[in-house]
This record gives structure tokens, C-alpha cells and sequence, in this order.
């Protein structure tokens, strides 16, 4: 029973990181309003996240050993390169599509991690999936969707961010979570560095900043990128990827909640529905057949 317990503090976690990042969505709409480019954003908060987990962990991150290079050069590889796509896919679709495909990784993780381990999930992780699906789509989809180049980029961010979650998933039992985070970071800072000067203009790029951008850029380097990925990172340690992904679905609910703070976004009864539909997933991939938790309590006797 206490192991139930602990496992809800865990999930809890993943909730938590669903609100910070969809408090992130909010602080990059204000960054980039401002005048910070979405690549320079990119750079900055993968810097300033490194920077961060360096300076108040750096004991704790212990020895960097060749072994433990790989696991963060790949997650820090496929993190950056989601974020990138996913930078690039909005230029040319709506922010609605984006939002909506980059969240197709919801239903792509379970059948990545099914190559991945050889293990089928369950019935309910597809269940809980699809409808997660629908209910982010009744959330995030307010204009008419379409398909063209820049949803193409958004579903192979929403591919590499399933991907990302999966291997972190498989690291996380092999090495220490501080240094897969701060790893990862690392290398996310340096893969991010390189797209910008292969796709924009270094001599061009202006990093001069309105003081309110740089606040907004400190709190998605430390807070949304820092200590969400430590936490979504030691989570996984009890949570597996499947359930890790409905979890962290709920960022789109609480960015929608944050949307109608902030920018007064009109509550109607599709935002509703689509939270509701976000719920019912998460509570279908937790629920537990009474006569199974039994035996799986007996068993830990």
C-alpha cells in the first residue's frame, strides 16, 4: 500500500510538469511578442536551463562517464530537434494545428514503445490515448484544419518528442536523473546552437532583448525546462512511458486555463468537453481492476 501511495506522488509530479509547461506556452507567446525569435528563445532557454542545473547541482551531477555521453547526446539530440520542428511548423500552420499535432504524440508513444521493448501495452493505454487525442483536439482546434508543409513539421516534432520520451525512459534505469537531465541539456544547448547558425543568420540574429523578454526567457530556462524536465526525468523512473504521456497531456488543459487568464479567452462548452475527455483518459490509464491491485498487494507482502 505504501508503494501505492509513493506511485501517486510520482503521477503528481507529472501533473505539475503539465502546469509548468502550459504556463510555458504562455511565457514563450509573451517572449516572442516582444521581439525574441522563436530559435533565439530556443538557445537561450536550453543555456539557461544548463547554466541553472550546473550551478545548483553540480555535486550531485557527479563524474560525466563516455557511457553516460550517449544517453544525453540522443535525448538532448531528439528534445532540441522536437522543439526545433515544432518552432519551424508553426511559421507555416496555425497555432491550433500546431498545438493539436504536436500532441499526436500522445497515441504515437505507445506504439514506439511497443517496438522499442517487444511488450504490447494494454487495451486501455489505446483507449486512454485516443480519447486524450479528441479531447486536446475539442481544446486546441478552433480554426479549420488543414494539412500542409507546416503540419508535416509539426507531426515529426510530435515523432521526436514521443521519441524523446521513450528513450528517457529507458536512460532513467541506467544513470543517475541529474545527469541525464543536465546532460541532455547540454546537448541541447549545443544542437539548438547549431540550427541556428545553419538556419538563420548568426551576423543577423539579434540577441537584444526588452527586459520583460529576458524574465519570461529566465523562467522557461529554469522553471519550465530546468526543473520540469528533473521532474518529469525522476517520475519516469516509476512511471512508464505510456502513462507518462497522458500525464503530461494535461498541458494543453492547463494552457487553455492559463489562455483564459491571461489573454481572456472565451470558455465555451468545446473547451469544456475537451478537458473533460483529457480526464476520463487519465483516469481509464489508472484504473486498476480491484482484484488485481489485491494480488499486487500480496504479492509485495
Amino acid at each position: 500500500m505504501i508503494k501505492k501511495y509513493k506511485d501517486f506522488i510520482y503521477e503528481g509530479m507529472l501533473i505539475l510538469v503539465a502546469i509548468i509547461w502550459g504556463s510555458g506556452f504562455i511565457a514563450a507567446k509573451l517572449a516572442v511578442n516582444l521581439g525574441a525569435s522563436p530559435l533565439t528563445i530556443l538557445v537561450l532557454r536550453f543555456f539557461v536551463a544548463s547554466l541553472f542545473l550546473t550551478i545548483i547541482f553540480w555535486k550531485s551531477i557527479g563524474r560525466i562517464k563516455k557511457k553516460d555521453l550517449f544517453g544525453g547526446m540522443l535525448t538532448g539530440f531528439l528534445l532540441s530537434s522536437a522543439f526545433a520542428f515544432q518552432t519551424y511548423g508553426i511559421k507555416y500552420t496555425t497555432p491550433s494545428n500546431n498545438a493539436f499535432l504536436t500532441a499526436t504524440n500522445v497515441v504515437i508513444v505507445p506504439f514506439i514503445y511497443w517496438v522499442f521493448y517487444k511488450k504490447r501495452p494494454k487495451n486501455k493505454v489505446f483507449l486512454a490515448a485516443i480519447l486524450c487525442l479528441l479531447g486536446i483536439g475539442l481544446l486546441t482546434l478552433k480554426d479549420e484544419f488543414g494539412m500542409n508543409i507546416g503540419d508535416i513539421y509539426t507531426l515529426i516534432c510530435a515523432v521526436l518528442f514521443a521519441g524523446h520520451i521513450v528513450c528517457n525512459d529507458y536512460f532513467i534505469h541506467r544513470m543517475p536523473s541529474l545527469k541525464l537531465v543536465a546532460l541532455q541539456m547540454y546537448f541541447a544547448f549545443l544542437f539548438s546552437g547549431l540550427m541556428i547558425m545553419v538556419m538563420e543568420n548568426p551576423m543577423h540574429t539579434s540577441f537584444q532583448l526588452d527586459g520583460k523578454a529576458i524574465l519570461f526567457i529566465l523562467y522557461l530556462g529554469i522553471v519550465s525546462t530546468g526543473v520540469a524536465f528533473l521532474l518529469q526525468t525522476i517520475a519516469q523512473k516509476k512511471v512508464n512511458a505510456n502513462k507518462t504521456v497522458i500525464f503530461l497531456s494535461l498541458e494543453s488543459v492547463f494552457g487553455t486555463f492559463f489562455s483564459i487568464i491571461i489573454f481572456h479567452e472565451i470558455i465555451h462548452i468545446q473547451l469544456i468537453l475537451g478537458a473533460i475527455l483529457v480526464l476520463i483518459a487519465i483516469m481509464i490509464a489508472e484504473y486498476e481492476p480491484r482484484s488485481k491491485v489485491d494480488n499486487k498487494e500480496h504479492k509485495e507482502v
